[in-house]
């Protein structure tokens, strides 16, 4: 009745079909056309696409048949659902007929939605497998021992096994044939001489006592009327392993290769005929695979060439007949997951010639193979490739130190009859970008092809930034993840390892589902690891165990909860979760059981922090205690954190006994993690206000960034210590470790996301876009084309230094797409989507990403300045987005379709309908604390000719227009630091790029820095515009310049050398007093000290005054050192270390009384003050006033109204320091000039520095400032206060 009643529904809506409204992208258990299916149930997914917007299924109707034709006439014999009311589009269950082995089922659907109704989609199809042992036919073949030219040393050279067999196929019609295969360790399968398929290496690795994977393919197309021919060539692979009577308690050996197979033959008059794998194959050894070792490489000798002996008819009288041999104990199992194939061919980037070799670099790390053309040769010419990922120091021969003893070379014999015969390996790869090639004739770059091998995965993702570091870095992971990509996710390529390392790939998945099609090959891999579990609940470290690691730990252990999260919450494919629920309960009992102490604490970690960056450039490992996190800190909280997730996969698996229990076990697992390393002392920062850069004294353990890091990620922190962990984090990142990677790969996992949710994007992006050492950019300045296994792998011992591993990635490739461009989920696989981009990242000007999810595109691509966001949005079909801003104004978004929903969290957040949208975002620069009188925050300019620039000033022009200048150069001090102007007219909303106006050089051969330009508009009417510069190696050999404009800074005069003493303004605008221009300045010679210049006739002569007298006062670097805010102030100074007040850089107020007041920067944690009364000819004695100061540059204006504005870093610098961070930049509003208000904060980032600020009130009493912005950019801020 149900059914009866949706349909009556729908026929009162549009039931016409849109052109509009498509469905296709059919995929059976996420995979297209897979033959091997296995599942009762298989989930069947689509994706629907349109041209509307606001595109939501309402129904689905699925039709299966057992033939094409059936369907084709709407016959769905095997299952019709009937329109089925549903918004599910992905993992819908079959629901029909029981299927049976080696069946077609032929399918498509039709889907019913808010905007009309799509038409039929395009048939797509699945098989199912041979479901059980008794479903096959045939035995397992081979031959189980070596033959007499085969080595079973170390490095064992074990020859291919040939086998064929013919077979002659009924006289009737065929209607399909299906191959399944099982080849061990590797095979290739032809019939009639093609070969089936375009895999490679297959099948996927497994551990071959627990599981077995078989192949199938339809080879209707390829059979013959009659007689056919079957052959299949056996390769080692992972079953003979690559290292014969080595380690055996380590290194398992699974046997000889070995193979079944099935074809089967469907007849159209119903009848079927099977060809099964049985002891009357034929086989030898004696062909031209001579050895195939996935370490050591191939070995071909193309004179055993075995003709055509995949046709019928070949004479294979002398082949032996194939052994039965032993059945594999691991369970036949169809594919569940891609197989590899040759994904990439990249071509010779360059050449080399040496004395008998050649060297051939390929510009790009990789795994794969080389194909090689050979030509010109004898009988018996022996041809190698040697490959390495790099080159040794001198560039003339390969560095081969860090593949251990892998040989990693592929050798040809030629027969002397190859004119261009193209060849590469097909048993084993290398990880390579070099390669060195002996033996070859005036080899060159037509001659080698690269072939690029992983599992044939699609891109899915693509990403980019206006940051070429941080594109060359996705760039360089997508390589290096695609390399280790091989059935399994692996380590490393290259080297004697190449092994799934559980620890290599966790967080990071996140990334990797972003990039690539990955899934299906994680979802096998999760079983592989339920499988590799000891009975007494122990996760091996490798999985598959190809090395028998049975340490015990929480963190590389861990990948498995990780994992089925991801694959729900990525993919929404729950069965991950469900399979391996068991097992996870099992594991997490055997740690709790075994390794809990009395106190609550899990004390069992093998790895801990992994290849944290060491103290010193060759060693592997940090050997410093004090940079080491505990291992029984990183497990206990590894068990806080699973535990919690155990909780959640108990919900959603509805075990609410076990969701008790997990939460239970959280909460003591936090409390026992907090009683044993929460430090809380007695001590306060030194610090008059809160600084994120100096914490409270409290603390994790040994205070690592790890160890406060997983507290924090883990949400084991109490509330109250919150913000001084996060402080402590932000310390050790930011000012300890200068904005640099502090962790291993523990750490990493977790710490761009943890910083972004706390507020701190700016210092996350910090960390990924750096290019020194330690960070992934520095990486890449190096030369890498994929990631290095250590932070210093250009140094480090070679025993374990990989050029192309990716477990140092954590989850960076997730803070990419989730917190960058935003993307994340609401819902599992998207179905709903959270898009929240983090714009706190000031210098991040575009960012454009999309993914390819389960149900279609997603697309988050914009451009932005600090005021504005040009934002791409596209929703896919049958799912909904949130989109969320840091502003609150409900007009933010104004589009068609987009509603505001309200403020959550302070930020605005609006119902976004699939769909394709440009957006325009207005975004707020009064956003956030203490910002609520900013007009306008903006960066005067993105891109420049010069990498550094400092001590802007800003003027505004009698037409309205503003012009600011700043010195630019490679670094302050260098020959080519120069002076720029950038204006920007009345009305506009940017800034013209930067202009040079003036240079240091003093002749053809010399040239000097050029310092502290100061623009000052002349007040007259037709006044001038003046620009003040100094030219020298350094301050004390100063010069003063001095060029004027009577355009508005379209044109300049030619630089006037100001006389010997007079520098000008020095930093800080003159100002004009009755006539005079008066332009405050300073002294740096020895000691510092503050006095002014002037010019009564507009600059034909200039006087400067006596230096200022100061008061005594110990500069702050004297004064003995203080560690607590309760020693602030109370420990007494030396006074003999007394020493005149050090001051520079001064700035004039002109006060009520007409007095001027000048403030000014000093060494002694307060800011200087003095006065004059006679237009600044003379002034009081300097002292210090109730003001803090960090010893930097400051800059104030006295408005129309006759407030004072001060623009300063708000920080007092602490006794036994020379000087305080120059970080936050503050405005503070004054009526006297003495007693300070702070109003605004400019910039809060504790990432230094904000300084050097010039501020001025405009003719609309609008203020300006410009300040440097971390020595890379200008910014310009316009704020009006409230008028009094």
């Amino acid at each position: 009745m149900k059914k009866i009643s949706l349909i009556i529904a729908l026929l009162a809506a549009p039931l016409f079909s849109l052109a509009g409204v498509r469905v296709g992208g059919l995929e059976v258990e996420q995979l297209t056309r897979p033959l091997s299916v296995e599942r009762a149930q298989p989930r069947l997914s689509w994706i629907i696409t349109a041209d509307e917007r606001d595109v939501m299924q309402t129904a689905y109707h699925i039709q299966v048949a057992s033939e094409p034709e059936l369907l084709a006439e709407g016959k769905a014999d095997l299952w019709d659902s009937g329109v089925t009311a549903s918004d599910a589009s992905i993992w819908v269950p079959y629901g029909g007929k029981q299927l049976t082995s080696n069946q077609r089922c032929y399918w498509r659907v039709k889907v019913y939605t808010t905007q009309g109704t799509s038409a039929w989609s395009d048939p797509s199809e699945w098989g199912m497998g041979l479901l059980g042992e008794t479903a096959w036919g045939g035995r397992w073949i081979g031959w189980e021992a070596p033959f007499e030219w085969d080595k079973e040393i170390t490095h064992s050279e074990l020859s291919a096994r040939y086998i064929r067999t013919e077979f002659v196929l009924e006289k009737k019609p065929i209607k399909r044939a299906t191959v399944h295969i099982s080849g061990l360790g590797m095979y290739e399968l032809f019939i009639n001489g093609e070969l089936i398929g375009d895999q490679v290496l297959a099948p996927v690795p497994t551990d071959y006592r627990r599981t077995v994977t078989y192949n199938s393919f339809d080879v209707t197309e390829q059979l013959q009327a009659e007689a056919n021919a079957l052959g299949v060539v056996l390769g080692n692979g992972r079953y003979y392993t690559m290292r014969q009577n080595y380690k055996p308690y380590k290194i398992p050996n699974f046997g000889y290769p070995k193979m079944r197979l099935n074809l089967i033959v469907e007849y159209a008059d119903g009848s079927r005929q099977r060809i099964a794998s049985d002891p009357s194959w034929r086989l030898t050894g004696d062909g031209p695979i001579r050895s195939n070792n996935e370490y050591d490489g191939e070995i071909y000798d193309a004179r055993k060439e075995l003709g055509d002996w995949t046709r019928v008819g070949y004479d294979d009288s002398s082949w032996l007949k194939a052994q039965r041999t032993g059945i594999p104990y691991g369970t036949l199992r169809g594919a569940t997951s891609p197989n590899m194939k040759i994904m990439e061919r990249l071509p010779v980037k360059g050449v080399t010639h040496y004395e008998g070799r050649t060297i051939i670099d390929f510009g790009q790390n990789m795994a794969g193979w080389v194909k090689l053309k050979v030509r010109d040769t004898e009988p018996g010419d022996t041809i190698m490739m040697r490959y390495a990922e790099r080159l040794n120091d001198r560039g003339d021969s390969l560095y081969v130190r860090n593949l251990r003893d892998a040989w990693s070379r592929d050798i040809y014999v030629a027969d002397g009859t190859e004119q261009g015969k193209e060849w590469s390996s097909r048993f084993s790869y290398h990880g390579f970008r070099y390669i060195e090639v002996t033996g070859m004739k005036n080899p060159t770059a037509e001659d080698f092809i690269a072939e690029v091998v992983y599992d044939n995965m699609p891109t899915v993702g693509q990403f980019h930034t206006s940051n070429e570091v941080i594109n060359t870095v996705y760039r360089n992971a997508w390589w290096g993840l695609n390399s280790n990509y091989k059935g399994v996710p692996l380590d490393c390529p290259q080297r004697n390892e190449r092994q799934p390392w559980l620890g290599d790939h966790a967080v990071g998945t996140w990334g990797e589902a972003f990039m690539f099609d990955c899934g299906t090959m994680y979802a096998k891999w999760m079983d592989d690891i339920r499988e590799a579990q000891r009975e007494d609940g122990c996760i091996p470290d490798v999985v598959p165990a190809f090395w028998n690691y049975y340490t015990d730990g929480m963190v590389w252990q861990s990948v498995l909860p990780i994992i089925c999260e991801m694959l729900y919450e990525h993919n929404g494919n729950i069965e991950p979760l469900r399979r391996n629920y068991g097992a996870m309960k099992k594991w997490m009992d055997h740690m709790r059981n075994r390794y809990m102490n009395s106190e609550g604490l899990i004390t069992k970690e093998k790895y801990g922090d992994w290849c944290l960056p060491p103290e010193s450039p060759e060693l592997i490992h940090s050997q410093d205690p004090s940079r080491i996190t505990r291992p029984e800190l990183i497990a206990t909280a590894y068990y806080c954190k699973v535990s919690q997730m155990m909780a959640r996969f108990a919900t959603l698996l509805g075990e609410s006994a076990d969701r008790e229990d997990y939460t239970a076990r959280a909460e003591a697992a936090r409390e026992a993690f907090n009683r044993a390393f929460l430090h809380v002392g007695e001590g306060e920062a030194p610090t008059r206000y809160d600084h994120p850069l100096y914490p409270d004294e409290v603390y994790y353990d040994n205070n690592t960034v790890t160890a406060n890091l997983l507290a924090i990620a883990f949400d084991i922190v109490p509330e109250e210590h919150r913000a001084n962990i996060e402080r402590q984090i932000l310390k050790k990142l930011v000012a300890d470790n200068r904005g640099h990677i502090s962790s291993g790969v523990c750490g990493q996992n977790w710490t761009l996301r943890q910083l972004t949710r706390m507020g701190r994007g700016d210092v996350a992006y910090l960390l990924a876009s750096q290019d020194t050492y330690p960070s992934f950019g520095y990486m890449a300045k190096r030369g890498a084309t994929t990631i290095w296994e250590l932070w210093n792998g250009d140094t480090a011992n070679p025993w374990m230094n990989s050029g192309n591993h990716v477990m140092m990635l954590g989850d960076l490739i997730p803070w990419f797409y989730r917190d960058l461009a935003g993307i994340n989920p609401a819902r599992p696989a998207y179905k709903a989507i959270r898009l929240e981009p983090d714009l706190s990242i000031q210098n991040l000007e575009q960012v454009s990403a999309s993914y390819e999810s389960l149900h279609g595109r997603i697309v988050s691509s914009y451009t932005r300045t600090p005021m504005e966001l040009q934002w791409e949005v596209e929703i896919p079909c049958n799912t909904t987005a949130e989109i969320v801003l840091p502003t609150t104004r409900d007009d933010a978004i104004q589009e068609e379709g987009i509603r505001f929903v309200g403020v959550k969290n302070g930020k605005g957040c609006w119902s976004v309908p699939s769909g394709k949208y440009q957006l325009t975002v207005k975004l707020d620069p009064s956003a956030g604390e203490e910002r609520q009188d900013i007009l306008l925050d903006e960066f005067i300019y993105t891109e420049a000719p010069f990498i550094e620039c400092h001590a802007s000033t800003i003027e505004e022009l009698p037409n309205g227009d503003l012009i600011a200048a700043f010195f630019g150069g490679t670094r302050e001090r260098n020959p080519d630091v120069c002076i720029w102007t950038s204006t920007k007219k009345k009305g506009s909303d940017r800034w013209s790029a930067p202009r040079k106006v003036a240079d240091g050089i003093q002749n053809d051969t010399l040239r000097y820095a050029c310092w502290n330009p100061v623009l000052y508009q002349v007040p007259t009417k037709g006044g001038e515009l003046w620009l003040f510069y100094k030219v020298g190696p350094n301050v004390p050999s100063w010069k003063g310049y001095l060029i004027r404009s009577k355009n508005g800074g379209k044109t300049w005069s030619k630089p006037e050398r100001l006389p010997d003493g007079i520098f000008g303004a020095i930093k800080n605008k003159p100002i004009w007093v009755d006539g005079r221009i008066l332009c405050p300045s300073s002294d740096e010679l020895g000691r510092w000290s503050v006095h002014f210049e002037y010019t009564d006739d507009m600059g034909k002569t200039w006087q400067r005054t006596s230096p200022l007298d100061a008061e005594l006062n110990v500069p702050t670097r004297f004064r003995p050192a203080v560690t607590t805010k309760a020693e602030m102030g109370t420990k007494p100074y030396d006074r003999s270390k007394a020493l005149p007040i050090e001051a520079i850089q001064p700035t004039i107020l002109k006060l009520a009384d007409g007095r001027l007041q000048m403030m000014c920067r000093t060494r002694n944690g307060k800011t200087g003050v003095a006065y004059s009364s006679d237009r600044g000819t003379t002034w009081s004695k300097l002292s210090l006033m109730d003001l803090e100061h960090t010893q930097s540059g400051i800059d104030a204006v006295t408005l129309r109204d006759g407030r004072h504005v001060l623009v300063y870093n708000d920080f007092e610098t602490i006794d036994g320091t020379p000087k305080g961070p120059r970080t936050p930049l503050s405005v503070a509003v004054s009526k006297d000039g003495t007693h300070w208000q702070k109003v605004i904060t400019l910039e809060s980032s504790p990432i230094s520095q904000y300084s050097y600020p010039a501020v001025i009130e405009a003719e609309d009493g609008t203020i300006h400032t410009t300040y440097t912005w971390r020595r890379r950019r200008i910014k310009h801020v316009e704020f009006k206060l409230e008028a009094e």
